[in-house]
């Protein structure tokens, strides 16, 4: 559950971040935008006082313009003087002076005087130059320059960036699309998983009962009652019946997410857990021919933790060595205590982990998919609940595989001080 919510958080944090780097790109755009159009607006100006310039410096065009003017002032000179040679001199003085200024574009003017200019629309591909009476030898008249494609330019200068921001931001936002696809089917996996999971747990409860009342019946039978090793089995069907039983509803319908919060400070006898194991174990490795034993070096044996969960951890160790060590299996657990730290080493015999199996095999629901290991039956929780618990109780655990043949696994835990009570 926690690291689903880590990952959602993620995932928030993730469209957040590309919300803003949308954001970002489409403010820098706007930005580039309005600065590539300052800079055109500052290259038009220096032109139109270059063009007004040159405009006075030729006489015929002067003469011909104020000829035009006298004619009407409310008439527009292009309407009057359009056709004659002295306008056409004159859009080519203009192109020259705004091409001197890298102005390409198509563009519209005329000569008109201030009170029809400000009857001219103020559109942002508009421009007035100063007075022309330098030109005319009167006021109130200027130079309009209109660029119908200024947009279209302005536009274009800043395509490039703006189809590469747009590529940039698709790339992005189709691996968040990726990454979130694949959050959902994990999240529909791990689903998936705890609902088979509760089947399974949901199956199990009615032949454990069962198993519990039948062996009730039998341990109530005189000749089981009379016979020691017969009740000696039926002690064993009862304890291993509740230990099932007890995980079934503890182990199989959690996913160990809160170990931490459950592994009280107990003072746990780790050499008495580990006979209690083994003598749990012992008629199942001995059917098999084998033998379990327990050795231990040292003197302080005492570590803190769960109780509970500390012999599940060493059950699930010594389950995991009996299913896997083959027809006899020999089984042996060494309990060393030194430099405050405690060691427990179990040695098997089987056939041990391939080694670029062996940093997987602690993963939850990991099982590993070669060997004899599918022919045993299993959830792929064991080793997985045994990390979970010996970090808890602040140790670690390790395996490796025997030059002599079987696996070792090593827990390595801290020993408890006479202030751990």
């Amino acid at each position: 559950m926690k690291r689903s919510r880590k990952q959602l958080l993620i995932l928030t944090l993730a469209f957040g971040a590309l919300l803003a780097l949308a954001a970002i790109q489409f403010s820098w755009i706007q930005k580039a935008a309005r600065m590539q159009e300052a800079q055109f607006n500052h290259s038009v100006e220096m032109a139109l006082n270059r063009i007004v310039e040159t405009l006075s410096g030729n006489e015929a065009i002067c003469s011909e313009v104020n000829n035009c003017l006298r004619q009407g002032r409310n008439e527009s000179c292009m309407v009057v003087m359009k056709t004659r040679e002295e306008w056409e001199n004159m859009k080519s003085i203009i192109s020259h002076d705004l091409g001197f200024y890298g102005i390409g574009l198509d563009f519209e003017f005329d000569i008109i005087d201030t009170g029809q200019a400000t009857r001219i629309p103020q559109a942002g591909n508009t421009y007035l130059s100063a007075s022309l009476e330098d030109m005319l030898e009167r006021s109130g008249y200027k130079l309009v320059l209109r660029f119908p494609e200024k947009r279209d330019f302005i536009r274009a200068q800043i395509g490039d960036m703006f189809i590469f921001s747009l590529i940039l931001l698709l790339l992005i936002s189709l691996s968040f699309i990726i990454i979130y696809n694949f959050y959902r089917r994990e999240r529909m996996l791990s689903e998936s998983i705890v609902d088979f999971i509760n089947n399974v747990t949901h199956e199990f409860k009615t032949p454990l009962t069962n198993i519990s009342l039948a062996n009730s019946m039998l341990s109530k039978n005189e000749k089981v009652e009379s016979d020691e090793k017969l009740s000696f089995y039926s002690s064993v069907i009862k304890t291993e019946q509740a230990k099932l039983n007890e995980k079934v509803e503890k182990l199989l319908k959690t996913d160990f997410a809160d170990i931490e919060k459950h592994n009280t400070a107990e003072r746990i006898d780790v050499p008495a857990v580990a006979e209690n194991i083994a003598e749990t174990f012992r008629v199942q490795v001995e059917q098999k021919g084998g033998r379990i034993n327990v050795e231990k070096t040292g003197s302080h044996f005492i570590v803190c933790g769960n109780i509970d969960l500390f012999h599940i951890a060493l059950g699930n160790l010594i389950d995991n060595a009996v299913k896997y060590s083959g027809q006899q299996p020999e089984i042996t657990m060494k309990i060393t205590s030194s430099d405050h730290r405690l060691l427990i080493e179990i040695n098997d015999n089987g056939l041990g982990i391939p080694k670029e199996y062996q940093s997987m095999v602690f993963d939850k629901y990991f099982r590993v998919p070669s060997g004899n290991t599918r022919s045993v039956d299993g959830f792929g929780l064991g080793l997985y609940q045994v990390s979970r618990i010996v970090n808890a109780m602040k140790g670690n655990i390790r395996i490796m595989n025997r030059k002599e043949g079987g696996l070792s696994v090593i827990l390595d835990l801290p020993a408890a001080t006479d202030n751990d009570r």
